[in-house]
């Protein structure tokens, strides 16, 4: 009973993300050649070891406009939306396999706000 209920714990936080699984990086360069300073290590990690959430990278959307007053007509352009990060901001990350890192986003607790 006791293996039953160990089971379903591990298949229930299978996914999750806790306070002992990610780490405190400071970003160094953004867009161009990002590069973090993980908390503790010695040297900083190059964009080829880096995966960012997609909500934090810089998006472009093509969009198309239906104005209808005073006439009917049709405005197509692209809608940029900036990424939320600056050189200097504290991080949450995650260490991935290959000694790569996830960058989940900006830790606001500290002074990454």
């Amino acid at each position: 009973m006791l293996n039953d209920a160990l089971k379903l714990l591990r298949e229930k936080t299978a996914g999750h993300i806790d306070a002992r699984d990610t780490e405190r990086a400071t970003l160094l360069s953004w867009p161009e050649s990002p590069t973090i300073q993980v908390d503790g290590d010695q040297e900083p990690y190059p964009a080829d070891k880096l995966v960012f959430a997609e909500y934090l990278q810089e998006r472009r959307i093509d969009t198309v406009f239906e104005v209808k007053q005073p006439a009917i007509s049709t405005l197509t352009g692209v809608l940029v939306l900036p990424s939320p990060l600056q050189v200097g901001d504290r991080l949450i990350v995650s260490r991935l396999t290959g000694q790569r890192y996830y960058i989940h986003g900006k830790d606001v607790g500290g002074s990454g706000g």
